[in-house]
């Protein structure tokens, strides 16, 4: 069972939360999901229902908590958003991500340090809502959303360069 997130307050008082997440940065996993390798590629995005970025569309992500292997981190947030579990393609792994993202302007409210993963879904069945979103939506790798939440339009484009580049990919 995936643990779930300790709301802010549960531990320490929500000033000092809210004070820590602005003077530190906080490392997080993003997962663009890629189906159709080889083919007509495309990633899965979602389009976010909660603030900030309310409306855009968005990759899978979120922080790693304190005490969990990045393995866990990456299968609790596929597991949380999509209910599915994932495979992250070779040559990558669960230690070695695709590329590194430190960003402190991307979110207003946070500084992160992003581990970007490429991942395929196991199974064809996804969650096409969620807490956080209200539309799961599949692009074509050539017809990605030019405004995207955060940082993520440079994440999903450098995951597609990489992969083309190792020849998984076409287009």
């Amino acid at each position: 069972m995936h643990k779930k997130v300790v709301p802010a307050g549960k531990f320490i008082k929500k000033s000092l939360f809210d004070k820590i997440q602005k003077s530190i940065p906080i490392v997080c996993v993003d997962l663009v999901f890629f189906r159709n390798l080889g083919k007509k590629a495309e990633t899965l995005l979602l389009k976010r229902k909660i603030y900030p970025e309310i409306g855009k569309w968005c990759v899978i992500g979120g922080r790693v908590l304190k005490g969990e292997q990045l393995r866990n981190t990456i299968d609790r947030q596929a597991g949380r958003e999509l209910g599915v579990k994932v495979k992250v393609i070779s040559p990558w792994n669960f230690n070695n991500p695709v590329a590194v993202f430190s960003e402190p302007k991307a979110d207003a409210q946070k500084h992160y340090v992003v581990l970007v993963y490429p991942v395929i879904m196991k199974g064809k069945s996804y969650n096409e809502s969620g807490p956080e979103f209200s539309e799961a939506k599949w692009f074509p790798i050539n017809r990605i959303p030019g405004k995207m939440a955060f940082k993520h339009l440079n994440e999903v484009k450098c995951a597609i360069k990489l992969l083309k580049k190792e020849g998984k990919i076409n287009g």
